[in-house]
């Protein structure tokens, strides 16, 4: 069993980078399914000083990479932070500065028209309610039809639609469950037609409407996943979820403890400054990449920081009524998301859902 443990974790350090994004599934690795803005840049760098591992990451899922994991994680979060968390990303005013081609009003990035629309995340909300809510009007004929929605509105619905803004857009992107394999779809060269002008639904790096669905597009994926060793890590539950998929990795032979891996790893490098083993501690600093504020205000006296607090980030706990009345807006938007996670909870090793459909952890896998 040490000989199969020293093999495993000679060609993951061996392999300078374990992360594959966009790239084939090697045999017999550990998947991560990394969706966008959760904590899945930690789980993969923490995971794979310990285990061989293959990363997925801005591309959906085929049925082949599943084949040979001994283990699928998939790194969640709940859908509203995430989305939240997403917008603010390239946003000017989320907490990272806007990238270059951004800026440039050509752009055919999503994020260009999106920002051009919307400066915070509250705007972005306030719109996504707002086509949900549209009401009904009489048209030239009498007839009763809801109101025809902004430029805006439409570009806010499309960005969290569930068939990847198709219907909304009156244009299908792409069918994955017509797609075999992964190097079939070919993001860089969609038709005209598929770009609609400059708004490229598929452009690379963009996080807003790449969630869990996304991801599990294809059916034979979805189906795939059931007969797998499926483990969750929740982002608010980073550090102990990931912990916990090391640790069944470890009983069933597939990943070494932090003494195994420091002893090898040093083994690797004689004569030279010998790594400590805090150094293969999980990382303490594991926020979603540029979340590193944590104002959250709700009184009804704010400073002007704060109210921009209450704009970009809609704090879960706040109890202002326009952020409740907004996350409101993007859960019931992400519907589809919510279903998804809870349908991945069913087959999960370390969730379940409850009474109330929320899912808890499960440590039953412990006995």
């Amino acid at each position: 069993m040490r000989a199969k443990r020293l093999a495993l974790v000679a060609a993951c350090l061996a392999a300078a980078s374990a992360r594959i994004e966009d790239k084939h599934v090697r045999e017999g690795e550990v998947v991560v399914i990394h969706v966008g803005k959760t904590c899945g840049g930690s789980v993969v760098d923490y995971v794979s000083k310990f285990t061989k591992l293959s990363e997925i990451h801005l591309r959906p899922v085929m049925p082949s990479d599943l084949d040979t994991a001994p283990l699928v994680v998939v790194v969640v979060r709940d859908p509203v932070d995430r989305v939240i968390s997403a917008f603010n990303w390239h946003s000017a005013n989320g907490g990272r500065p806007i990238k270059a081609a951004i800026r440039e009003a050509a752009s055919p990035r999503p994020d260009s028209i999106l920002y051009h629309c919307f400066a915070t995340v509250g705007a972005f909300a306030d719109a996504v309610g707002a086509f949900a809510a549209r009401p009904r009007v009489k048209n030239g004929k009498n007839k009763e039809v809801a109101r025809t929605p902004t430029r805006c509105e439409l570009i806010a619905a499309a960005f969290l639609a569930e068939d990847d803004g198709a219907r909304e857009l009156g244009l299908a992107i792409a069918d994955y469950n017509k797609v075999e394999t992964f190097t079939q779809v070919d993001f860089k060269n969609l038709t005209k037609e598929q770009r609609a002008g400059a708004f490229e639904r598929l452009s690379s790096h963009e996080h807003l409407s790449r969630g869990l669905s996304w991801y599990l597009t294809k059916r034979e994926t979805r189906e795939a996943l059931k007969k797998k060793n499926l483990w969750m890590v929740e982002t608010a539950d980073c550090e102990k979820d990931t912990k916990g998929a090391l640790e069944w990795l470890r009983r069933q032979g597939e990943a070494l403890d932090e003494r195994e891996a420091v002893d090898y790893y040093n083994s690797l490098r004689p004569g030279k400054k010998q790594r400590a083993q805090r150094e293969f501690d999980f990382p303490k600093d594991h926020q979603v990449s540029h979340e590193n504020r944590k104002d959250k205000y709700g009184g009804a006296m704010r400073t002007p920081e704060q109210e921009a607090v209450l704009e970009t980030k809609l704090p879960a706990d706040s109890t202002d009524k326009r952020v409740v009345r907004r996350r409101a807006a993007l859960a019931a938007a992400l519907a589809y998301e919510y279903e998804r996670m809870n349908w991945l909870v069913g087959f999960s090793i370390n969730y379940r859902v409850d009474g109330e459909g929320v899912p808890r952890p499960d440590d039953s896998w412990k006995r």
